[in-house]
């Protein structure tokens, strides 16, 4: 079973590009914080990729520095550079989520609440 879960980040703002043959994609570096008993502020720097409609929304709402979590599968690249070989791994999202607070959110949590008048009735 291959199942990844992170929440951190986002390090930049995403950009949705699209491959040649007009698939949509979008690139993201996740800064999650690593647990340590020391109490240091130390973070992973996670490579993730979405595709699709996944990728136009990541790409559409979150910008850097918001906070969001993921879903996905770990995806092991192995290439040759300088005759010897490298791996580069990355996460394939497969599922987000909006997570941090409202002013993390900015417009979206407006948005939500335009639908749902009685939204900021409940706390969490």
């Amino acid at each position: 079973m291959n199942i990844v879960i992170l929440k951190g980040r986002l390090t930049k703002s995403p950009t949705l590009l699209f491959s040649k043959s007009g698939i949509g994609y979008t690139s993201i570096n996740v800064a999650v914080d690593r647990y340590s008993k020391d109490k240091d502020s130390n973070a992973d720097f996670i490579n993730c990729t979405a595709f699709g409609k996944t990728a136009e929304l990541i790409a559409d709402k979150f910008t850097k520095g918001q906070e969001i979590l993921i879903q996905g599968n770990l995806k092991v690249d192995v290439f040759e550079k300088d005759n010897k070989k490298e791996y580069k791994t990355s996460v394939l999202i497969e599922r987000f989520e909006f997570c941090g607070s409202k002013k993390d959110k900015g417009d979206n949590e407006t948005e939500a609440n335009e639908t749902d008048p009685n939204s900021d009735e409940f706390p969490f």
